[in-house]
């Protein structure tokens, strides 16, 4: 399916979701960049700054995702946009007068971490509603329509990504103070996207509920399922491991090579590309049948890049390996993201969307302190040859688990999913 033959509100869906990525691609260059360069921040700080931006996941997620179910997920979406925007536009002239200290690059990512708490679940509850074309009316859509939808998604994400961080790679010439602004108008143009494909009908009936009840009864379809539940426990091993290493590691080893914050971002846009080729072969070949086998076998694959990593590359080959690293990543963020939406029930997706974004942010924010804390007193390297084991180890436990690598999608319009670790 081509770009142009898309339905005019996925597409107006896939602009909003690249302005937020694109802001998204300049925040993980500007807030490392800022507190290693500009700042001088130690390692264990830089963990903590990091963390900063996902910890309030812990406390805030899930209950973004029982807004987005009981009020219009484009209204929390375009909100929270502006939240975002007023965020960045505070730090852009608070450093046009001085420095800013830890403290307040702390109280920046929290209040980055608040309102992107809200925007993702609401954001990526919009992927039904934008799939659908008036000719289909109120019948179910296919898994193959949904997989591709989502796939179209993580090429917004990715592409945005990249964007943003082409023009992070400005910092050494341009300054903090412009890519903040950038990010400012990137994210005031989604949140009017995003308040144009509104829901204009009567409240959803889930908006009686109140909201502890809301909240349990999210956990509880998670349960239903093994497939959803060793997802989610595979995820929050990811953001654990992976994402937590990838925040802080990273960056320590770009600083050890001595080339400023254009090699930084080089290495931000490698992984990225990757993801960006990964997320185009899908939509080339699609997602295939059996996606939770796919999962763990990204799995695999990442604990082999890591393990490759802590062997010390050199600049370029590091460039490679991230961009490696990013294709893995991308396949693995799309197939679980396509599971998540085909098995949850419609009533309580955005609620399943942000127990599956917890586990994964929520444990990433962990990972980012204890990969912080591990590199303070060890070598980077040897704190990536750590991640890589414990990699192994987590996919030879999930496959004789058995529960994503049996999962199985029948193909055709009326189709169901079949989950043979079921409950009933």
């Amino acid at each position: 399916m081509a770009f142009p033959a898309l339905a005019a509100r996925l597409r107006t869906f896939l602009f909003g979701y690249s302005g937020t990525s694109l802001a998204t691609g300049l925040q993980v260059i500007l807030l490392p960049w800022i507190a290693v360069s500009l700042v001088d921040l130690p390692a264990l700080q830089l963990g903590w700054v990091q963390a900063s931006v996902l910890l309030p996941n812990l406390v805030f997620l899930l209950f973004g995702g029982a807004l987005a179910d009981r009020f219009d997920a484009a209204r929390v979406a375009a909100l929270s946009c502006v939240g975002l925007a007023l965020c960045h536009a505070l730090l852009a002239i608070y450093l046009l007068e001085r420095l800013p200290n830890l403290v307040l690059l702390l109280a920046y990512g929290v209040s980055l971490g608040i309102f992107t708490a809200f925007l993702q679940p609401a954001r990526d509850n919009l992927v039904h509603r934008c799939a659908r074309t008036p000719q289909d009316g109120t019948a179910r859509l296919s898994e193959a329509r949904v997989q591709h939808t989502v796939t179209w998604m993580m090429l917004a994400q990715y592409g945005g990504q990249a964007v943003g961080m082409l023009l992070a790679s400005r910092f050494d010439l341009w300054g903090a103070e412009p890519l903040l602004l950038i990010q400012v108008g990137a994210l005031a143009i989604a949140a009017l996207l995003f308040i144009s494909i509104r829901h204009h009908g009567p409240a959803p009936e889930s908006i009686a509920q109140k909201l502890p009840s809301a909240l349990l009864e999210g956990f509880a379809e998670v349960k239903k399922s093994r497939a959803i539940l060793e997802l989610v426990l595979l995820v929050g091993f990811n953001g654990l491991v992976h994402i937590g290493v990838f925040l802080v590691v990273l960056p320590l080893m770009a600083d050890s090579y001595g080339r400023g914050a254009s090699y930084y971002a080089s290495l931000q846009i490698a992984f990225v590309v990757g993801t960006v080729i990964a997320t185009v072969a899908m939509l080339r070949r699609g997602q295939g049948d059996q996606p939770g086998r796919g999962v763990l076998m990204c799995l695999l694959y990442s604990a082999a890049l890591l393990i490759a990593i802590s062997f010390g590359p050199t600049p370029f080959g590091l460039m490679l390996l991230c961009a490696c690293w990013g294709a893995v990543a991308a396949a693995s963020a799309g197939l679980g993201r396509a599971i998540v939406q085909l098995l949850a029930p419609e009533q309580v997706r955005s609620r399943i969307i942000s127990i599956y974004q917890l586990s994964l942010f929520g444990s990433a924010a962990i990972g980012a302190l204890a990969a912080g804390a591990i590199s303070e007193f060890s070598a980077p390297l040897t704190t990536l040859l750590w991640a890589g084991i414990f990699s192994l180890i987590a996919f030879a436990l999930a496959w004789y688990s058995g529960a994503l690598r049996g999962l199985t999608l029948q193909r055709g319009d009326s189709s169901t999913e079949h989950d043979p670790h079921s409950q009933p």
